[in-house]
C-alpha cells in the first residue's frame, strides 16, 4: 500500500512541478508585450526581476491547473497502463486509491492558502513598484549632453556636460508657470536633483524676477506611476476598511478577502476530481484535459460574478462558499458513484 501511495504521490508532484513550468513560460512569455518599453533597457537581472513579479502574479491559477490536470494524468496513466484493474484485483478500495490525493489536497490548500493572502498581493505591490522606480530612473540616465530633452508635459531639461550622476552648466524649464533654473553644478540623488551655484527665473506682471541660490534640491519626478490595485492592498488594510465606516469601501475589502479565503476550496476537491476523472472516464488525455479546462473556467466565471455581488453588499460570503462547496461536490459525488 505505502509503495502505491508514493508512487501515485511521486508522479503527482512530477507532474505538477512540469506543468507550473510550462505555464511560467506561457504566462511571461504572453506578458512581455504589456511591459513598458523602457524596461528593455534596465538591465538584465533586473528585467529578470520585473519577469520574476509578473509569474507571482499568475502563480494562484498556475497552481490550481497545475494540481488538477497533474491529479488527472496521474489518473489517466493508472487507466491507460491498465494498472488500475491490478490495483482494484489487490482488494484496494476506490477510497484507499484516492486517499494520498487527499492528504495532497490537504497540503495544497495550506498552499494555496499562503500564495493567495500573502504572496500574489505582496507580488503585484512589488511589481507596480519596481516597474515605476526603475521606469523613472531609466529616463533619468536617458538625459544626454548638448540636447534639450522633454522629462514629461511639465518638464525640459539641458546638459552641457555629464558624467553618471553629475552635470555641468544645466538648464531647467518647468511649464507650469514657466519657471527656469539655470546652474554651474548638479548632482542627481534619486529622483530629486542637487543644483548648485544657480539662478531661478520667476515670471511676474512686470517681467522676471531673478532669486541666487548656492544650493537647491529640485523634485525631478518622472510622470509615470504604475499603481497597484485595491484588490493588492495588504491583509491588514482590508481589515481596516471592514471595521470602518464606509460601506462602500467595507464591502469592497470584505469581497477581496473572500475571494482569496475561498480559493483555497476547491483544492478539497480538484485534486480526487481530476483523478477519478483519469480513472472513470474513458476518453483521450486532450479530451479529458479539455473537460478539466471547462470545469475550471465555470468556477472562475460564477467566481467572478458572485464576488461581484460581495463587492455590492448583495450577497452574503457564507452563500458563496455553499455554492463553491456545491459545484465541486456534485461533481465529486458523481465521478466517486460512477461504475
Amino acid at each position: 500500500m505505502k509503495i502505491l501511495y508514493r508512487y501515485i504521490s511521486w508522479n503527482l508532484i512530477k507532474n505538477f512541478l512540469l506543468l507550473i513550468g510550462f505555464f511560467s513560460i506561457v504566462i511571461v512569455s504572453s506578458q512581455l508585450l504589456h511591459l513598458p518599453s523602457v524596461l528593455y533597457h534596465i538591465g538584465f537581472f533586473k528585467f529578470l526581476q520585473v519577469l520574476f513579479f509578473v509569474n507571482l502574479s499568475f502563480l494562484k491559477y498556475q497552481v490550481f491547473f497545475g494540481f488538477f490536470i497533474a491529479s488527472l494524468i496521474v489518473g489517466y496513466s493508472l487507466r491507460e497502463n491498465r494498472e488500475i484493474y491490478a490495483i482494484y484485483s489487490s482488494g484496494i478500495s476506490r477510497g484507499q486509491l484516492i486517499s494520498p490525493v487527499l492528504w495532497l489536497s490537504i497540503v495544497f490548500v495550506v498552499v494555496a492558502g499562503v500564495i493567495s493572502l500573502f504572496l500574489v498581493p505582496y507580488a503585484n505591490r512589488e511589481r507596480a513598484q519596481f516597474i515605476t522606480v526603475n521606469v523613472k530612473q531609466h529616463i533619468l540616465d536617458s538625459i544626454s549632453e548638448k540636447n534639450f530633452m522633454k522629462l514629461s508635459e511639465r518638464l525640459t531639461i539641458y546638459v552641457d556636460k555629464k558624467n553618471e550622476n553629475s552635470m555641468e552648466d544645466i538648464f531647467i524649464y518647468n511649464g507650469n508657470g514657466g519657471l527656469s533654473i539655470s546652474a554651474k553644478e548638479a548632482t542627481f540623488k534619486g529622483n530629486h536633483i542637487i543644483l548648485k551655484n544657480g539662478y531661478i527665473q520667476i515670471p511676474s506682471q512686470e517681467g522676471f524676477n531673478f532669486l541666487k541660490f548656492e544650493k537647491y534640491d529640485f523634485d525631478l519626478s518622472v510622470d509615470y506611476m504604475k499603481k497597484y490595485e485595491f484588490e493588492d492592498l495588504e491583509n491588514k488594510k482590508l481589515i481596516e476598511f471592514i471595521k470602518g465606516k464606509d460601506n462602500k469601501q467595507k464591502n469592497r475589502a470584505i469581497a477581496v478577502l473572500t475571494d482569496r479565503v475561498l480559493f483555497t476550496i476547491p483544492f478539497l476537491f480538484i485534486g480526487i476530481i481530476g483523478l477519478l476523472m483519469g480513472i472513470q472516464i474513458e476518453k483521450s488525455r486532450d479530451t479529458l484535459i479539455g473537460i478539466a479546462v471547462i470545469i475550471s473556467i465555470i468556477y472562475m466565471t460564477f467566481n467572478t460574478y458572485f464576488i461581484k455581488l460581495i463587492q455590492k453588499g448583495n450577497l452574503h460570503p457564507a452563500i458563496y462558499l455553499i455554492v463553491v462547496i456545491g459545484y465541486f461536490g456534485v461533481i465529486l459525488f458523481w465521478l466517486y458513484r460512477k461504475k
